[in-house]
């Protein structure tokens, strides 16, 4: 089991621009040296000022902090980390795809996965919040057909001399589109959401399917249920790979509202077990945000967790 770090984040203790601008800098230099395979960012263009008051079971009093909501854009964040770094792989947990153009948002994708070397790994998602989607000008009804249109159409342009694509959203035809990727046939895409169209769009579309915040029980439930549709569309199951996002507190266990003891939270041997219990329930890639008060602390945990042996696992 592969895992990575999640730079940007609901729980990033930095939420001024230049604090955010050092934590990245600051963490992805930690993560390459501790020796993880990657580091993440995520994405989030604005949202409502009145959040907690919109959507009190998210964000407020005892749940994820608003103004953290504040991270700088996704593909502008890692073409900054990958000249600041040199071997982890590049990854958006999760790109909304609805807000942007695909065929410049493919060259987007392929220019950092040159830039990089070969680094950048595509997440992407739908979206959930009516509010962005009105901001952005974009179209929240039919955000789920755009997005399989999107990704259709970044599988063309990268793989063929002469992109053409007709779908009902996006066209294109005729068109040379550059530069082409360093990994064949493109960066690979992961697709997120726990939900059974996200796990539908991983087995059609995707090489990874991208879940956030499950149980060990949970990740195999919908291990399972992958399988079953990468055979309906004819594809080896193991030819998508099951992800997981989720939140590591080290040395501090964190508490369920039935008084059980959050998954990835506690002790180094807790922690351990955790990690076994995933890779037992089949889990082949674990990326990780570190919650922590303050940058240093953060970087201290990223360490410890290292130190005690556990990305060998």
């Amino acid at each position: 089991m592969k895992i990575g770090i999640a730079l940007t984040t609901s729980v990033t203790p930095a939420v001024t621009a230049q604090a955010q601008a050092d934590y990245v800098r600051r963490v992805a230099a930690a993560t390459e040296e501790a020796g993880y395979d990657s580091v993440w960012v995520s994405d989030r263009t604005v949202f409502p000022s009145d959040l907690a008051l919109r959507y009190p079971d998210m964000y407020g009093p005892g749940k994820a902090d608003p103004d953290a909501q504040n991270v700088l854009e996704a593909i502008t964040a890692l073409s900054y980390v990958a000249g600041a770094t040199s071997r982890v792989k590049l990854g958006i947990s999760v790109l909304v795809l609805p807000f942007r153009n695909p065929v410049l948002n493919a060259k987007m994708v392929t220019t950092l996965d040159v830039m990089s070397g070969g680094r950048a790994i595509f997440g992407v998602g739908v979206g959930w919040m009516p509010e962005e989607f009105a901001s952005m000008g974009a179209d929240f009804e039919h955000r789920g057909a755009q997005t399989d249109e999107h990704i259709e159409m970044y599988q063309a342009l990268c793989t063929q001399d002469v992109a053409d694509y007709q779908g009902e959203h996006f066209q294109i035809s005729g068109m040379t589109f550059f530069p082409r990727p360093v990994q064949k046939p493109y960066p690979p895409i992961w697709v997120g959401g726990n939900s059974n169209v996200a796990l539908r769009r991983a087995a059609r579309l995707g090489d990874a399917w991208h879940g956030i915040r499950l149980t060990p029980e949970e990740v195999a439930a919908k291990k399972a249920r992958l399988a079953n549709l990468c055979d309906a569309n004819v594809r080896e199951s193991n030819s998508v790979q099951t992800t997981l996002r989720a939140t590591m507190v080290w040395g501090q266990s964190q508490r369920n509202p039935d008084g059980s003891r959050v998954t990835l939270t506690g002790s180094p041997d807790e922690i351990r077990d955790d990690l076994l219990a995933y890779k037992d329930a089949g889990l082949d890639y674990l990326v990780m945000s570190v919650a922590a008060d303050d940058i240093e602390t953060t970087i201290k945990n990223i360490e410890s967790f290292a130190g005690e042996g556990l990305l060998a696992l």
